[in-house]
């Protein structure tokens, strides 16, 4: 028994030590330990995705750490995946290689401390976001959250249209979400509130709810109220609408004079409309103390009174005064003298003084101001005129419908321009549109053109349009299109996607939910099996015709000529799993033989039959290559403990590339450009340029342009202006120029600033000229300057023309040469068979050019040399072609000769006479030269010139061929001109 006993004690024990024995077994191989960059995986390390440091899983979104990947880039952990840039709201901690957060309110920061941008409605202040306000005359612009500029007088306005006014700051005051210098006609300024209010309905013109200035038609103005009748002992008056007192002798009275009476004062009743009294002779009136005539005043004709000077109508010379019933020589302020009526008339409501009851010359002062408009004072100017300093109305340029401060400072456009700026526009500029009530409205955040607020057609660079909306980055179902910047819908079967195919699918939708090689479908295709971890159809082993998973090696049936073993369901040629490593199955012996020293797997024994490679080689078109060719990348997986390299392809717009994706690009394919030095695109965006394989960014004030620098813009950025004759951006137009519309324009020669390019609209002059009517008489001839020790000095020889010494005062050049727009030299013209060094390209409408780009002196070498090269080739041939060209230019001159003798040059120069001479200008001093002689004149310049008797001529040049009598004519009339000095 006790042997029994000690028999089953140690057969229990050895059960106990083996089944712990499989415990710890099994708890090693379940804890099986992996390098950096793999994880375990049925008791096997498998390489982590490329992108990954660490990992719990092969896919691109289970990565537990990152730092630098295959190609050396680093990658910062978010959300389970390594991606190259953090997110918005996020910065890169280098230490650990991940994605951290921003401070509160903050979307694009460097550190965890200091912010660059903030989120809309925030400012960064120190480096942090707080919820300050921006300044007076700013709101925070929705896309960038940079405080903008609003409408020029407005304190606070739109973010989503900064032209939308909700306050005016002082000394503008807010009508129809515009700020005004002054409130329009039918409304007066509230100063307390900053806003435009209405009159009184009756009201055209008021100061306040009260205080009527002019009343509409058919209603008179009465103690600043506008009614419909007029007190009893007053009458409607409609010269003026105003209601005006009767006669001393009327009770009541209906006009249009004062005696015309309906009821008289006393027992007296009207007689033919007039109040009866005791006639006395003329020149006499009745005095009721002495009941007897007495004689008027010597000013007054007849007289009523009770006293001498108490007249009715007035001797010769003198007017009635009627409210004082005298006779005067000279009419109040504010009364004119009616030759009809011979009376003292008032003049219209808040006219000071006058010509005429409809012709006022200046208005009342008070304590608010008035406008003198055709005749009338105004409180406000009627639309399209604005109002001056002076108190009085000008009109708004002609593309301008209202304007505000000045001519060309619009606030309503004519029909068919469009209101930004200040400015009419043909078309809205960038990321405007023209709205309905003929204004540019802001687009929504990041929209370059659009048709509303909401409907966006193109987004800006990196963005993409989406169902009219701009977005960052594109919904699952869309993919992006980098090229036209949209977001564009994936196959149905598609969850995802890298194209619009039905085969580029990167995850699928519910309908079809199983993926192989981009296509999705209900079933996975024979051949492979389907990998829940993955989502994907994955090719069976080769040695497998079919097979379940969700191994590759789990077959079901087996290829001809191999065997399934049940018990680990792999295919072999004698029940193994496989042929060796570096070996392939034979197709007709079935038997394992050896691939291509370079394969790491193959499917023959050439080095063309490789399937996969081992690094440092990779797999290219069934080759194993040491470097991947142009036009695919390097990448790398790790399988049965062997690292395995293949070149994938590029995306389309890359020529090379580091990455499948069309951001990894390392260069562009043809046709594309190299944007931000990874990027490819077809068309370099707005604010780029092309450099024939790179864009690069235009200059700050360009929106767009054709090279680097500020001279190089074809469109400004809003409100800066084009300087006619270059591609300068200028932020108001220089001297010699004037604006119109978003253009500056060239002045004409004699003026320094102008209205528009007549010699005629000048506003100023140079020192050494004097204006008069609008224009600049020069005080020194052609090639001279009036100097501050008021003489006439020699200008540069450079310039034709001056306003100073030295090279840069040029008003006009010699011919051959141009004049730059901007600092004023006379530069050479650039021939067109000539280098394009030192000169530039003169204008073909104005005297104005542009510098001409400077070429590589290599090139220009070149160009010379092969030039000379050829004329040396050909110099024998051409010989006689020079003596038959030299024998027509001897008799073209000749007969240039005789041409000019005879005055029948085409482009002879001829005189026009302005108005106004020297003699009557404020300084009487002789001029220091007369009139250069014709012949020195050496281009049509239309130049104003001034001759020794002070009269005043513009030269100019005309086709025209006269008739002999004519040429007689002329020529005498020319003589006279010229001699005249």
């Amino acid at each position: 028994m006790r042997f029994r006993a000690s028999q089953k004690m140690k057969a229990v024990l050895i059960q106990f030590l083996v089944l712990l024995l499989g415990c710890l077994f099994i708890s090693v191989q379940a804890n099986v330990s992996c390098p950096s960059g793999q994880f375990a995986f049925k008791n096997r390390c498998v390489l982590c995705h490329p992108t990954c440091a660490e990992c719990e899983g092969h896919e691109l979104f289970q990565c537990t750490a990152c730092g630098s990947d295959e190609d050396g880039r680093e990658r910062f952990l978010y959300q389970g995946h390594c991606r190259a840039h953090c997110p918005r709201e996020f910065y890169h901690d280098r230490a650990q290689y991940t994605c951290l957060p921003c401070i509160a309110n903050c979307e694009i920061c460097v550190d965890g401390n200091i912010c660059a941008k903030c989120r809309e409605g925030y400012k960064v202040q120190s480096g942090l976001c707080l919820p300050v306000p921006c300044g007076v005359g700013q709101v925070q612009d929705p896309g960038s959250g940079e405080c903008i500029d609003c409408e020029t007088g407005c304190k606070t306005c739109s973010a989503d249209d900064p032209e939308y006014c909700k306050s005016c700051t002082d000394g503008y005051f807010l009508y129809r979400h515009q700020c005004r210098h002054h409130c329009p006609q039918r409304s007066y300024e509230e100063p307390s509130r900053g806003v435009c209010l209405s009159c009184p309905e009756s009201c055209l013109d008021c100061r306040s709810e009260t205080l009527c200035l002019t009343c509409q038609t058919g209603h008179f103005l009465h103690n600043g109220a506008c009614v419909n009748e007029c007190p009893q002992d007053m009458f409607g008056d409609a010269r003026g609408w105003r209601c005006q007192p009767c006669h001393a002798s009327c009770l009541t009275c209906h006009g249009p004079g004062a005696r015309d009476c309906d009821r008289c004062n006393g027992w007296n009743h009207p007689i033919y409309g007039t109040c009866p009294i005791i006639r006395c002779p003329e020149g006499q009136f009745f005095d009721s103390g002495t009941d007897d005539c007495r004689y008027c005043d010597v000013s007054c004709r007849t007289c009523s009174g009770p006293t001498v000077q108490h007249c009715e109508t007035c001797a010769t010379g003198y007017m009635l005064e009627q409210q004082e019933a005298v006779c005067v020589q000279h009419c109040p302020l504010g009364f004119y003298g009616n030759s009809s009526s011979l009376q003292c008339e008032r003049c219209s409501t808040n006219c000071e003084a006058c010509e005429s009851g409809d012709q006022c010359l200046s208005c009342k002062s008070s304590s608010y101001q008035l406008f003198l408009f055709q005749g009338s004072c105004w409180s406000e100017c009627p639309d399209g005129y604005f109002e001056t300093e002076k108190g009085t109305c000008e009109p708004c340029d002609d593309i301008c419908l209202t304007c505000d401060g000045s001519r060309t400072q619009c606030l309503e456009c004519r029909d068919g321009l469009f209101l930004e700026n200040s400015m009419c526009r043909d078309n809205c500029s960038v990321r405007t549109y023209a709205a309905e009530d003929g204004t540019c409205r802001r687009c929504g955040p990041h929209c370059d053109t659009c048709t509303d607020t909401s409907t966006c057609t193109r987004c800006t660079f990196l963005y993409l349009l989406l169902n009219g909306m701009c977005k960052a980055s594109c919904p699952e179902g869309y993919f992006e299109d980098l090229d036209q910047g949209v977001c564009v819908q994936c196959h149905e079967s598609c969850a995802t996607c890298s194209g619009p195919l039905s085969d580029d699918c990167e995850s699928c939708s519910t309908l079809a939910p199983k993926l192989y090689e981009g296509t999705c479908s209900e079933e996975c295709p024979i051949g492979t099996y389907y990998q829940t971890t993955s989502m994907e159809c994955q090719e069976c082993h080769q040695t497998c015709a079919l097979c379940i998973g969700p191994e590759p090696t789990q077959c079901t049936r087996c290829v001809k000529g191999l065997a399934l073993d049940p018990n680990t369901m792999m295919c072999g040629v004698t029940g193994d799993s496989d042929c060796p490593p570096r070996t392939f199955l034979h197709a007709n012996q079935f038997t394992c033989q050896a691939c291509h020293r370079h394969c790491q797997s193959c499917e023959g024994p050439g080095p063309t039959d490789c399937q996969t490679c081992a690094l440092p080689q990779y797999l290219h078109n069934r080759s194993c290559v040491t470097e991947c060719p142009v036009g695919t990348y390097s990448a790398h997986e790790e399988a049965d403990g062997v690292e395995l390299g293949f070149c994938m392809p590029c995306d389309h717009v890359c020529a090379t590339c580091s990455g499948a994706s069309p951001k990894d690009c390392l260069s562009c394919s043809p046709g594309y450009l190299d944007l931000l030095s990874h990027l490819c695109v077809r068309h370099c965006p707005t604010g780029y340029y092309s450099t024939g394989h790179h864009c690069e960014k235009c200059h700050v004030s360009c929106e767009m342009c054709s090279g680097p620098g500020p001279d190089a813009c074809i469109v400004c950025v809003p409100p800066q202006l084009e300087l006619q004759g270059t591609r300068v951006c200028v932020e108001r137009c220089p001297p010699r120029f004037y604006q119109s519309t978003h253009t500056c324009w060239e002045c004409h020669t004699s003026c320094k600033t102008c209205t528009d390019n007549t010699p005629q609209s000048c506003l100023t002059c140079d020192w050494g000229s004097i204006l008069q009517e609008g224009v600049c008489y020069p005080r020194c001839e052609e090639g001279r300057y009036y100097s501050q020790n008021e003489v006439c000095e020699a200008c540069d020889e450079s310039c034709k023309h001056c306003s100073g010494p030295g090279p840069e005062s040029c008003v006009t050049c010699h011919t051959g040469f141009g004049l730059h727009a901007v600092n004023r030299r006379c530069v050479r013209c650039c021939q067109s068979d000539g280098p394009a060094k030192n000169c530039c390209l003169c204008h073909s409408a104005s005297a104005l050019c542009l510098e001409a780009p400077v070429s590589p002196h290599t090139q220009v070498e070149d160009d010379e040399m092969n030039l000379r090269s050829r004329v040396y080739q050909h110099t024998s041939a051409a010989l006689p072609a020079a003596l038959i060209l030299a024998v027509v230019l001897a008799l073209g001159i000749f007969a240039l000769t005789q041409a000019r003798a005879r005055k029948r040059l085409c482009w002879r120069q001829s005189y026009e006479r302005l108005s106004g001479t020297a003699g009557a200008r404020p300084d009487p001093r002789p001029m220091p030269h007369g009139v250069p002689e014709p012949e020195d004149s050496g281009d049509d310049a239309d130049v104003v010139y001034t001759s020794r008797d002070g009269s005043i001529y513009r030269r100019y040049g005309f086709i025209h061929k006269p008739e002999p009598e004519e040429e007689e004519v002329d020529e005498a009339n020319e003589n006279t001109i010229l001699n005249r000095a």
